[in-house]
């Protein structure tokens, strides 16, 4: 008899450590599946605002690609070229275009961008015709190198040798 008891003992002790073993096991699949949306969802979270801050340079460089486009094809003085700008973006994503005029050759330039990297320049004679775009910046390449004054061209002392 004493047997008998020690068995159903046995018994009652065995189902609850297995129950509470599955119990445990619950939690622990809970606070992993928790655990797992938390950090998936900021990754998820940074990699949606790369991707939508990659889209926004797609599309405003678009905007810049079709006015450098239109331009070629129907602009035909200045007055047209601003026209076209104005038309193309009505959501106002071009910075202000700035102006120069080279005094020697008289070349009247507008660069018309949305941020400082992406820009495109259109070229006008004196007379305010319409001359072509350089559209170097959309397409990656660097800025023509500006001239360094003598003094700044050489940092290990060169220049100073040179001279003498």
């Amino acid at each position: 008899m004493k047997l008998k008891y020690m068995m159903i003992a046995s018994l009652v002790l065995n189902i609850a450590i297995f129950a509470l073993v599955f119990m445990q096991k619950g939690a622990y699949v809970s606070q992993a599946k928790t655990q797992y949306e938390k950090v998936t969802g900021k990754y998820y979270d940074q990699a949606a605002m790369i991707v939508g801050g990659q889209n926004e340079v797609i599309a405003n460089n678009a905007l810049l690609w079709n006015l450098a486009c239109t331009a070629n094809m129907t602009a035909k003085n200045s007055k047209d070229f601003a026209t076209t700008e104005k038309r193309i973006d009505t959501d106002r994503k071009f910075l202000s275009p700035e102006v120069r005029t080279d005094p020697a050759t008289k070349i009247q330039t507008r660069k018309v961008s949305w941020n400082a990297d992406y820009y495109i320049v259109a070229y006008f004679d004196n007379t305010q015709k319409f001359l072509g775009v350089n559209v170097d910046a959309l397409l990656g390449k660097a800025p023509p190198a500006v001239a360094l004054d003598a003094d700044d061209s050489s940092e290990d002392g060169d220049d100073a040798s040179a001279a003498e």
